[in-house]
């Protein structure tokens, strides 16, 4: 009888282990860049508002090099809804990696590693952040779900306004008239 139940605990189990997923209960707040290399000097929180990826990538990674041109695609594309942040995790020095981010023309931040709640020992590994700062997708980027995960977090993002002219340089302007 114990194996029978046994049998049939393992049975239900596996039609609940093939259940979707449940959403990732991570908050960007958790995660931690490292030091700056390059590109612009943003942080997570200049990102507020915005959907937020991160790419975990090395220098000495194949499949981390041959990602680096779509996330930079990526970085573009979005670039009015999603803020873009690449972490090389492979030591070793910072002119290797500045050396690829000139070579493939990136224009994002890349800082040196990532503090992450999530335990991984893979690279490339991408995480994905609606505008809330919810992680919706923490996976390969070559995972035919990183697409959707993207559309998920900029759905809805409200794309940036023009950059609008500052009160005091609106200030100058009026002023700078009369005074001539």
């Amino acid at each position: 009888m114990k194996a029978l139940l046994t049998c049939l605990a393992l049975f239900v189990s596996s039609f609940t282990l093939g259940a979707a997923p449940a959403p990732l209960a991570y908050n960007i707040s958790q995660f931690k860049l490292g030091a700056y290399i390059t590109g612009p000097q943003l942080t997570l929180d200049n990102a507020k508002g915005k959907a937020v990826l991160i790419d975990v990538w090395g220098v000495h990674c194949g499949p981390c090099l041959r990602s680096l041109p779509e996330i930079e695609n990526i970085s573009k594309r979005l670039k009015d809804k999603m803020v873009v942040f690449g972490a090389h995790a492979q030591g070793g020095p910072v002119e290797a990696v500045k050396a690829v981010v000139a070579q493939n023309k990136l224009t994002y931040t890349v800082v040196d590693n990532l503090q992450s709640p999530i335990p991984s020992n893979t690279i490339p590994h991408v995480y994905v952040f609606d505008a809330a700062g919810g992680l919706i997708f923490s996976g390969n980027p070559f995972d035919p779900n990183f697409g959707r995960a993207l559309q998920a977090a900029t759905k809805g993002v409200a794309k940036a306004p023009a950059q609008r002219e500052s009160a005091l340089d609106a200030f100058k302007k009026a002023n700078s008239a009369k005074v001539q």
